[in-house]
């Protein structure tokens, strides 16, 4: 289930930072693909698509995911559908564990013959989703010899979802609305103000940071960060450049200053992000409280509970 890069334009998001989403357990058949991930505290998920339409359900950790339609926190319980294509990108702010089923021709040929299937990227709002999610983690962990039959059965029923039970879904972001944020991701490295974002769009600004936290579930500076964030990310992992270029290439005015962002948003320095996807020991960082540790792959990581910053994360923006 690779990711592939959308195309929109000149200047696109880089490479998915595949291999810090380690696959915890793996299941195939002809009609789906089921694989139990964990992403790490802190990642950032730079906009990426897939061949193929994905269910997501999220079994621990909430997140934030944002996609054309966009933006929704992620909760425990809940599953999410990315039809083929569908551009998308992530925030982890604390561990999450997911439940990734790729969607293959047959059974997307077999929903199709009987009725309507779902179409739109999002939560599934019935009622039904979230329980069909837990069974399907269940036959998934149990794998006897009925579990794929099971597996594929549910899967079929979640595709058949969009029908008439569905609770209100939150209205689609409006165009003007997206325009605003394929220009944030446009415009990188300039501050753009406001008031500047008001002229472009014809909108009220007030109208602008209240409709884009309600669409995409953050601020209009806490999406810019995760952005450059994201980019850091993918160039800490795919290039040898030296911290304070990637600091220049993302927008930050030094070195120092994209240290303490990249901190903040993801509770570890960028050179032991670098060291830690690598492979190699880092060293435990002293200034990290007993309170905000947890432990992925023995290496400790500063969290936040997702929308209740500590107060290292005070000048992030709560998600909700």
């Amino acid at each position: 289930m690779e990711p592939s890069s959308s195309a929109s334009g000149a200047k696109q998001p880089l490479l998915y930072p595949g291999g810090w989403e380690p696959v915890l357990g793996e299941l195939e058949t002809p009609a789906v693909k089921v694989e139990e991930k964990q992403y790490a505290p802190g990642l950032c998920i730079p906009r990426h698509s897939h061949d193929t339409a994905n269910f997501i359900y999220i079994v621990a950790g909430t997140h934030w995911s944002g996609h054309s339609r966009g933006g929704d926190r992620c909760a425990p319980g809940t599953v999410r559908f990315l039809p083929a294509g569908e551009p998308h990108e992530n925030y982890f702010p604390v561990g999450s564990r997911c439940v990734a089923i790729e969607l293959r021709h047959p059974i997307l040929e077999l929903a199709a013959e009987h009725s309507h299937t779902i179409c739109s990227p999002g939560e599934l709002t019935q009622q039904s989703a979230g329980a069909l999610g837990a069974r399907l983690y269940r036959e998934f962990r149990r794998r006897d010899d009925i579990s794929l039959l099971d597996i594929e059965a549910v899967t079929l029923q979640l595709l058949l979802t969009d029908g008439k039970d569905s609770t209100p879904r939150r209205s689609f972001a409006p165009s003007w609305l997206l325009r605003i944020r394929e220009m944030l991701r446009e415009h990188e490295n300039p501050r753009l103000s406001l008031a500047e974002l008001s002229r472009c769009v014809a909108r009220h600004p007030v109208q602008i940071s209240r409709q884009f936290h309600h669409h995409f579930g953050c601020t209009i500076g806490e999406y810019m960060r995760r952005v450059r964030i994201a980019r850091a990310q993918s160039l800490l992992r795919c290039c040898d450049l030296e911290v304070a270029e990637i600091a220049l290439a993302c927008g930050f005015s030094d070195q120092s200053h994209f240290t303490t962002a990249f901190r903040r948003l993801t509770g570890i320095p960028p050179h032991r992000y670098r060291l830690q996807i690598s492979g190699s020991p880092c060293v435990p960082d002293s200034s990290l409280n007993s309170a905000s540790k947890t432990r992925l792959e023995d290496s400790p990581i500063r969290i936040s509970a997702f929308g209740k910053p500590s107060p290292v994360l005070a000048e992030v923006p709560c998600v909700e």
